[in-house]
C-alpha cells in the first residue's frame, strides 16, 4: 500500500511537472513571437477607434459653435433663397458691402415690427432714387 501511494504520488508530481513546463514553453513563444494575432487586432482597432475619437473631438472643439449653426443654415436654406438678393428691392443697383449691411439692419430691426418696416421703406426710396439716376427700372415689390 505504502508502493500504491508513493507511486500515485510520483505519477501526479510527474504529470502537474509536465502540465507546468507546457504552460512555461506556451508563455515563452508569446513573449518570443509577441501576441497571438488576434490580440493583436484587438489592439490596434482599439487604437483606431481612440485616434478617431481623439480627432473628432479636436475638430469640435477648434470649430466655434456659431461657425457650424452658419454651415448648416447654409446647407439648409431654402431653394427659392439664392444668393439672397432676390429679397432686396433693387439690390441689383447695390454693391455686395451695401447689401450686406441692409441684411444686417434687418436683423438687427427685427424685433421692432415699425422700426424694420421704416427701414424697408427708407430704402425703397433710396433705390427709386438711385435707379433714377441711373436710368434704370426696377420692379416694385409684390
Amino acid at each position: 500500500m505504502r508502493t500504491r501511494t508513493t507511486v500515485s504520488i510520483l505519477t501526479a508530481t510527474a504529470l502537474a511537472l509536465a502540465v507546468s513546463s507546457a504552460f512555461a514553453q506556451e508563455r515563452q513563444q508569446q513573449q518570443q513571437h509577441g501576441a497571438r494575432p488576434q490580440d493583436r487586432a484587438q489592439v490596434e482597432r482599439g487604437q483606431k477607434d481612440f485616434d478617431r475619437d481623439r480627432m473628432r473631438q479636436r475638430d469640435r472643439a477648434s470649430a466655434p459653435a456659431q461657425d457650424r449653426d452658419r454651415d448648416q443654415d447654409r446647407t439648409h436654406a431654402p431653394d427659392e433663397a439664392g444668393n439672397g438678393n432676390q429679397e432686396i428691392y433693387g439690390s441689383e443697383l447695390m454693391s455686395v458691402e451695401e447689401r450686406n449691411q441692409y441684411r444686417e439692419q434687418l436683423r438687427l430691426a427685427e424685433s421692432d415690427p415699425e422700426a424694420k418696416a421704416k427701414l424697408m421703406e427708407q430704402h425703397r426710396e433710396q433705390m427709386r432714387i438711385r435707379a433714377k439716376e441711373q436710368g434704370v427700372k426696377i420692379d416694385e415689390p409684390d
